[in-house]
């Protein structure tokens, strides 16, 4: 073992369960990973062994319920209703279940059952009750939303369980603690090591108990501290008594609420009312959406935001003498951070859900000291619930294994030879398919037209909240040098001097180019694309601008203005900006940044109908026409591949592979899984 990660890989002891190191991977599957079969596929069982291959010291696996999203329509249309659930009362689910466990434990880790609520939990039959009936996720609002639209986002309130637990009897709350403590006493039965509870964020009846927002009881159960959390510790002390006392039981708890919600001192105080019941304190954000941290709500400075209020709860249960140890999570990915943080007794245990997502072998590069070579999340969110024409896939955007887990090893033959390869393009699929290409063993020319590698990423060097893409971006340029590309910047190729060069095989990742339907006016002085103002060209701009586009590239774009200190207005045809934004925690995030920007604003629901020197003009979605006065004006309408460019090379050498934006513009998942596919088949 390399010893540059040492307190993070320091063994651990809890109860009878031995931490071989402090990495956990916590309750995390990306969605769409298997079907709707109610037990774990191979799929599933592949992917979290690989996991405890790479390193985890516990894997937990959550969802043992059959719920369905109860959405109308057609399942195709509600695509984000899909869940990995398990019915761990169906014979071939416990099987499969076994099996899994089996796995993880089959490379050394610790299998982690962990529970969630069930709404039948309250009833002593077992009969759900009826949840209310919305609107399907993404089907956006029924009036276009505009910056009149004064209030924040948040997970909590597209619940589609909305429980007043004041009116919760006593007769419940003992039909509640018998049913966890079942799933509890099954998860033991079917071997899993730890027992954790999901007790965070106010999503669960148990949760809404122990927070303030949300317990209004004026009984033994309402009002104090000790009170609210009476009924958390009459269930695990139940738990207890089902799996004995060499299990560790584990609960999943908020560091602190929000205004009006407990704090972190409530927090200590809980930690002293679970001395000796609870062995290990998972602290999270006190909101869900922000425990899926963005560059929006974290900073490259300071990636895990909680990090300081968890490090105070770690303090108090360390000097209090407390018989438990207290686990940290929400943006941790980088090795450096979470073990100064074990070292510096900021949190004992340290739990990671993307890092695992984006790094099939993450653990591994750990062991090894390789952190700089660990694949940077770009914190999109798109592993929980994809988007647009994705929705139905599940991936990651910078790891292509995610997916192909369980199969890569029968699609992919090993090289037979060297290839001389040419790679025309610097952004990330050319780089995707040079790096894959030499890890391979070929010998790989990368040709870069412009000063600079990164493509389209170039701008994520601009806007703050960029970050995420900026660190991945300088991941790849670095992975260049490392795997021994030959990189040529300034050089624009022609596709004689590549026929002219002898090559085996030519990667093509030309890209795409900003473009828009035709407008009256929009070839004016004044008309920009938006994607071609960062850097130097934004500060020429004036403080009065339009944007027309509201997707990722149109806020983002304006955001980045904004910073500058300059006024802009988006227009979008949609009813709501991001449309097709992660639906999962991302868009609630984004929508609240922008919310707190004065400097930007909206308008969803029109139709543009001109442009000129003084502004643009536009059409509402109610037929009335209405006008911006600005001084510049940005579009943000789309791409258009350089099919014609990558054409020209299709027949350089004896095999051409079409890469990334300039087949069909995209984004980053897309470059990165088609230059990784093709590249491995060289």
């Amino acid at each position: 073992m390399n010893r540059r990660y040492e307190a993070l890989l320091s063994p651990l002891k809890v109860r009878d369960v031995i931490y071989r190191n402090r990495m956990l991977s916590t309750a995390s599957t990306p969605h769409f990973l298997q079907g709707k079969e109610p037990y774990p596929t191979e799929k599933i069982i592949t992917h979290f062994a690989n996991r405890a291959k790479s390193g985890a010291a516990a894997v937990s696996i959550n969802h043992f319920h059959t719920d369905d999203m109860p959405l109308h329509g057609r399942s195709i249309d509600n695509p984000p209703s899909h869940f990995n659930l398990y019915d761990i009362e169906n014979g071939t689910c416990q099987n499969y279940l076994c099996q899994l466990i089996d796995a993880i434990h089959f490379y050394g880790a610790k299998a982690n059952g962990y529970i969630m609520a069930d709404p039948a939990w309250l009833s002593p039959d077992g009969e759900k009750p009826e949840p209310p009936m919305g609107p399907p996720p993404g089907m956006g609002p029924k009036e276009p939303e505009s910056t009149q639209t004064d209030w924040a986002r948040s997970a909590e309130d597209d619940s589609f369980f909305q429980i007043d637990i004041s009116s919760i009897t006593r007769e419940q709350m003992d039909a509640y603690i018998s049913n966890v403590a079942r799933e509890a006493s099954d998860l033991k039965r079917l071997g899993f090591d730890i027992i954790s509870m999901h007790c965070c964020y106010r999503h669960s009846p148990h949760a809404m108990f122990a927070s303030p927002l949300t317990n209004h009881r004026t009984d033994e159960y309402g009002g104090s501290v000790e009170n609210r959390n009476r009924f958390l510790i009459e269930i695990f002390t139940a738990i207890r008594k089902e799996v004995g006392p060499s299990t560790p039981l584990e609960i999943i708890y908020s560091v602190s609420e929000p205004k009006g919600g407990y704090t972190v001192e409530d927090t200590i105080e809980f930690a002293k009312m679970a001395d000796g019941l609870i062995d290990i304190l998972h602290l999270r954000s006190g909101d869900m959406d922000p425990q899926h941290p963005l560059g929006y709500t974290s900073t490259e400075e300071n990636p895990a935001p909680y990090l300081e209020e968890m490090g105070r709860v770690t303090k108090a249960v360390h000097d209090l003498g407390l018989n438990m140890v207290v686990a940290a999570s929400a943006g941790f990915q980088d090795p450096e951070l979470a073990n100064r943080a074990v070292a510096e007794g900021k949190a004992d245990l340290i739990g990671m859900a993307r890092a695992w997502i984006n790094n099939t072998d993450y653990g591994k590069k750990v062991y090894e000291g390789r952190g700089e070579d660990i694949t940077p999340c770009i914190r999109c969110n798109k592993c929980h619930v994809p988007c647009g024409k994705d929705m139905w896939r599940s991936f990651c955007s910078v790891n292509p294994l995610v997916g192909l887990e369980d199969k890569i090893e029968r699609m992919v033959d090993p090289p037979k030879d060297v290839k001389k390869v040419a790679v025309i393009g610097g952004g990330v699929a050319g780089m995707e398919y040079a790096r894959i290409a030499a890890q391979r063993g070929h010998k790989v020319t990368l040709f870069e037209a412009t000063d600079a590698l990164g493509g389209q990423l170039k701008h994520a060097d601009h806007a703050s909240f960029k970050w995420p893409l900026k660190q991945f971006k300088n991941w790849m340029i670095a992975q260049m040098e490392k795997e021994g590309v030959d990189v040529r910047l300034n050089t624009k190729v022609s596709p004689e001097e590549i026929r002219d060069g002898g090559y085996d095989a030519v990667g093509i990742a030309v890209g795409s180019a900003p473009a828009a339907p035709y407008l009256p006016g929009i070839d004016g002085k004044n008309v920009h694309y938006a994607s071609q103002i960062y850097g130097e060209p934004a500060k020429s701009l004036s403080d009065d601008i339009v944007m027309i586009g509201g997707s990722d590239v149109g806020v983002e774009t304006a955001l980045y203005l904004c910073e500058m200190g300059k006024k802009v207005k988006v227009l979008e045809m949609a009813y709501e900006l991001i449309e097709d934004a992660p639906h999962a925690h991302y868009k609630n995030m984004v929508h609240n940044y922008w919310m707190a920007q004065p400097n930007f604003s909206f308008q969803c629901g029109v139709r543009v109908t001109s442009i000129d020197e003084g502004g643009v003009n536009y059409t509402d979605h109610k037929g009335k026409e209405g006008r911006v006065k600005c001084t510049d004006v940005l579009l943000a309408m789309g791409s258009k591949p350089n099919t014609d460019l990558a054409f020209s090379f299709a027949d350089t050498a004896p095999i051409a592979h079409v890469l990334g934006d300039c087949e069909r513009a995209s984004a980053v998942q897309r470059a990165m899984r088609t230059a990784f596919s093709l590249a491995s088949t060289l």
